[in-house]
């Protein structure tokens, strides 16, 4: 059906990792606030023959990685096509692929989840004949019907639910995204005019059928803006726009920082607990780039991400007692800050890395290369080279029940809070941020942070048919894995994977060019949407 997987395959299991384990001994550097990106790493006595000054430190060496980028980025395209493959043979035209046993499943309304989410990441590959297959089915689907099977619970058939907020960043996005990369920086495909214009069409009809949901107080405005603005009916950002009120006058624990539950009814917030992490991460996310899609209109949330931003450096910034070198925000119950933060905020860095280039803050920066390397630091001492679901560096929490990693919270600086959950895989947040971290400074170390990721992903999550998560990432081997391949496996970490490590560089980049110019902006499941700035910032 396909042809065969490029040989370049053979450079993921041909290189070879070349952490140690258990690390040794760590001399942390004083306790403080996060030094700038010239000082990060650690230096090795032997600079000289090193390629970059960072290429080797005391937990870590990457002079074993090939320094051919073109070669790396063919690698990751021919993971792309391997997970895509798999899924076209044994899952096609159904949601998700069940990799160990070739099977599928409708986890997102049964309308073809994955293909949505592949789309732009096969256009800005280049790999045309999957592009095709994907414009040709997408005006197939009726997104009046949910065509996921009924749960069954004790005998009970339970209606399906659809969920807005995945519906909105994956479905939706994923036709604007390739929408605007089809009529701007990719036209030299060739894609049939009718095909590109059916993507707009779809997205149309598919808010048309979910904007019921934005009778109650509940929003994501990016996408929906970005449809008003392409189609020209207001209508769409309109429904967001005002479901964003009720977060802007909500109650606040810190200026800009408010709990995550809201009321349907009212829009009230329901509770104090928040963060960078689950349940709040994308609402911070959109903020600054909502100032990046258009300043003129949103100058407002830009204001909203500073307050953000700001109480998060003066109230909830933490260094591991074990690695005061390291740096993270951890999550807030009240006023009472957690020592805690999860896989899902490692976006963070990445998020004040925009903030830091479009606002002119180099504090910003500062924090976002630092919160970076937290995430870094994470995968690289996890000894499956994928790291945890969540991060904890609570001392007390520590001796109480979890002393059985102790020295691993010695050597990394963090602990996994919870005995239950050391599986995990297929993440985006931390690539994503290692991407901004490359275009900022240009420092080979960052690609070489997430190429060790890739290979380490080839290595323990590549099962069957396609990828899958790994069921213990502090075992080296991963401890075998689970069965089921996320889309956004293909939607955001093969994407931001060959992005930050292609050879090139082209309008769709974030921090684009000498300027650091987003002539596109990503949304949360890295959807590139060409902004509506007059001047890109």
């Amino acid at each position: 059906m396909f042809q065969s997987i490029p040989t370049t395959l053979a450079l993921l299991t041909a290189s070879a990792l070349s952490f140690a384990w258990p690390p040794p001994s760590w001399s942390p550097h004083p306790h403080g606030p996060p030094p700038t990106w010239q000082q990060h790493g650690n230096h090795h006595h032997h600079d000289d023959e090193l390629a970059y000054p960072r290429q080797r430190g005391p937990d870590y060496d990457y002079t074993s990685f090939t320094q051919d980028q073109q070669s790396r980025a063919d690698a990751i395209i021919a993971q792309f096509r391997f997970a895509w493959s798999g899924y076209y043979t044994h899952a096609y035209p159904h949601d998700d692929l069940l990799p160990k046993n070739n099977s599928f499943s409708d986890s997102r309304n049964g309308w073809g989840l994955l293909m949505f989410d592949a789309l732009d990441t096969a256009i800005i590959m280049e790999q045309k004949d999957i592009v095709d297959i994907i414009l040709d089915f997408i005006p197939t689907v009726d997104f009046s019907r949910n065509n996921a099977e009924p749960v069954q619970e004790d005998g009970v058939e339970n209606a399906v639910s659809t969920s807005l907020f995945e519906t909105t960043i994956r479905y939706l996005g994923g036709m604007l995204g390739a929408y605007d990369l089809l009529k701007g920086p990719f036209g030299h495909l060739g894609v049939e005019e009718g095909k590109v214009d059916a993507l707009l069409s779809q997205a149309g009809s598919l808010a048309d059928a979910v904007k019921s949901a934005f009778d109650t107080p509940t929003g994501i405005p990016v996408n929906l803006q970005h449809l008003s603005d392409l189609t020209g009916n207001p209508e769409y950002g309109d429904l967001a726009q005002k479901a964003e009120s009720y977060w802007f006058n909500g109650d606040e624990i810190w200026p800009g920082l408010t709990g995550g539950n809201f009321s349907v009814q009212t829009g009230e917030i329901q509770d104090q607990y928040g963060g960078w992490t689950s349940g709040n991460d994308s609402a911070y996310e959109y903020l600054i780039k909502m100032y990046v899609y258009d300043p003129e209109r949103y100058q407002n949330y830009s204001e909203r991400w500073q307050a953000a931003a700001d109480s998060t450096i003066a109230h909830l910034i933490g260094h591991p007692s074990s690695r005061p070198d390291l740096t993270m925000a951890g999550a807030f119950d009240g006023n009472m800050v957690e020592n805690y933060t999860e896989q899902l905020a490692c976006f963070i860095g990445g998020n004040f890395i925009l903030g830091a280039t479009v606002l002119d803050r180099s504090d910003y920066m500062d924090y976002g290369l630092a919160f970076s390397e937290f995430c870094a630091n994470g995968y690289r001492y996890a000894a499956s080279g994928i790291g945890p679901i969540e991060y904890s560096w609570n001392t007390t929490l520590l001796a109480s029940n979890f002393t059985n990693q102790t020295s691993l919270y010695e050597n990394a600086g963090w602990f996994i809070p919870d005995n239950t959950a050391y599986h995990n895989g297929q993440a985006p947040e931390a690539v994503e941020s290692w991407y901004y971290a490359y275009q900022v400074t240009g420092d080979q170390y960052w690609r070489d942070v997430a190429w060790a990721y890739t290979l380490a992903q080839n290595r323990t999550e590549r099962v069957g048919s396609g990828f899958s998560s790994v069921n213990d990432v502090l075992v080296e081997s991963g401890n075998g894995t689970q069965n089921f391949m996320a889309s956004y496996m293909l939607a955001e970490v093969l994407k931001y994977e060959y992005l930050i490590q292609k050879p090139f560089g082209g309008m769709y980049d974030v921090e684009f060019g000498k300027g650091n110019e987003n002539s596109f902006v990503y949304n949360t499941e890295a959807h590139p949407f060409r902004v509506r700035a007059k001047e890109p910032v």
